[in-house]
C-alpha cells in the first residue's frame, strides 16, 4: 500500500487521498517559527515580509496556525467542527490563498532581480541585496507557515462542506496542492541555483569572494533558509531536486568554508598556509606572555625588599 502521508508530484483525486496529501504536504513549521519569531529574529519580521510582498496584514500568524491546527485535530478526532468554531476561521481560506500568491510572487521577483546574465561578482552582490533588503530567506520561511495554514483550512473546509458542494471543494484543494508541488518546487530549484553561483570562477576568485565575513554570513543564512524550506516541504521525498545539476549541491555543500569551496591541491595549500599563520600567532602570543612575566618579576622582587 502506498504511503499517502508523503507528498507526491501526482495530485490525488480521491477525497481521502486529498486529505492525506494536505496533511503531509508540510513536515513542520517549527524552523520557520523560530526564524521569524524566535529570540534572534528582528521584531516585526512577519509584518515587514508581508509589506515587501504586498500582502495584507495577517495578524499573529503563529496564533492563526495554532487555531487551525486545533480545528483540524478536532475534525480528525470527531469528524466535524462546531458551527461557532468554524465561523471563527471560515473566512481565512481566501485570505491565506492570496497571501501565498503574494509571497510566491515576491520570491520569484527577487530571484528575477539577480539577472542570469550578470557577472558572478555582481550576482553575489545582488544576492546579498535581495537577502537583506528583500528578505528572500524570511519570505520562504513565512511561505511555509502560511501554506500550512491554508492546507489546514482546506482540511477543515472539506469536513464542513455539504455533499452537493464537495466536488468543488475537492477541486479547490487539489489546485492548492498542485500549485505547491509545481510552483514551490520551481522556487526552490531557482533559489538553490542562484546561491550556487558563488562557486563559479577560478579558485582564487572563490576565496576572494568569500573572504568577507558579511558575505559569508549572508550566503550561509540563505543556505539555511533554503534548506529549511526544502525540509519543511519534504522536497526530497517529492522528488523536487531529482533532476538538479549535481554541481549545485556540491557548491552549496562547500559553503561552510572558503577553503572547502576551493578544494583539491590549492585548497590544501591554503589550509597549510592558514595553519602556519595560526601557529606563528600562537608562538608570538606565548613569547609576549613570557616577556611580560620576565619584566614583572624584578618589580615584584623590589617590592618585596622594601
Amino acid at each position: 500500500m502506498a504511503d499517502t502521508s508523503k507528498p507526491s508530484a501526482a495530485v490525488p483525486t480521491a477525497p481521502d487521498a486529498v486529505l492525506e496529501a494536505l496533511r503531509g504536504a508540510v513536515a513542520s513549521v517549527e524552523a520557520a517559527v523560530v526564524r521569524l519569531e524566535g529570540d534572534d529574529a528582528a521584531p516585526g519580521t512577519v509584518d515587514r515580509v508581508l509589506d515587501l510582498a504586498g500582502a495584507e496584514p495577517a495578524g499573529d500568524i503563529v496564533a492563526t496556525h495554532n487555531a487551525l491546527t486545533r480545528a483540524a485535530s478536532l475534525v480528525d478526532h470527531t469528524g466535524g467542527l462546531p458551527d461557532r468554531d468554524w465561523q471563527a476561521i471560515a473566512d481565512l481560506g481566501p485570505v491565506l490563498a492570496r497571501t501565498v500568491t503574494r509571497l510566491r510572487g515576491h520570491v520569484s521577483s527577487s530571484l528575477d532581480d539577480l539577472g542570469l546574465d550578470a557577472a558572478v561578482g555582481e550576482h553575489v552582490e545582488l544576492l546579498q541585496k535581495v537577502a537583506v533588503e528583500e528578505a528572500l530567506g524570511e519570505t520562504l520561511q513565512l511561505l511555509v507557515i502560511v501554506e500550512d495554514c491554508l492546507f489546514l483550512w482546506h482540511r477543515v473546509h472539506l469536513a464542513r462542506t455539504p455533499d452537493d458542494e464537495l466536488r468543488d471543494a475537492l477541486a479547490s484543494a487539489r489546485q492548492v496542492l498542485a500549485d505547491h508541488f509545481t510552483q514551490d518546487a520551481e522556487l526552490l530549484r531557482r533559489a538553490r541555483a542562484a546561491l550556487a553561483r558563488f562557486a563559479e570562477g577560478t579558485p582564487i576568485e572563490v576565496v576572494r569572494r568569500l573572504s568577507s565575513g558579511r558575505t559569508t554570513k549572508v550566503l550561509a543564512g540563505l543556505r539555511q533558509d533554503f534548506d529549511d524550506f526544502r525540509w519543511a516541504c519534504r522536497a526530497d521525498e517529492a522528488g523536487w531536486l531529482d533532476d538538479e545539476d549535481p554541481v549545485i549541491a556540491e557548491a552549496l555543500d562547500s559553503m561552510s568554508s572558503p577553503l572547502k569551496a576551493v578544494g583539491g591541491v590549492l585548497g590544501d595549500v591554503f589550509e597549510r598556509g592558514r595553519a602556519r599563520v595560526t601557529e606563528t600567532w600562537s608562538r608570538s602570543d606565548a613569547s609576549g606572555s613570557d616577556a611580560s612575566e620576565s619584566d614583572e618579576a624584578p618589580a615584584t622582587g623590589s617590592d618585596d625588599r622594601q
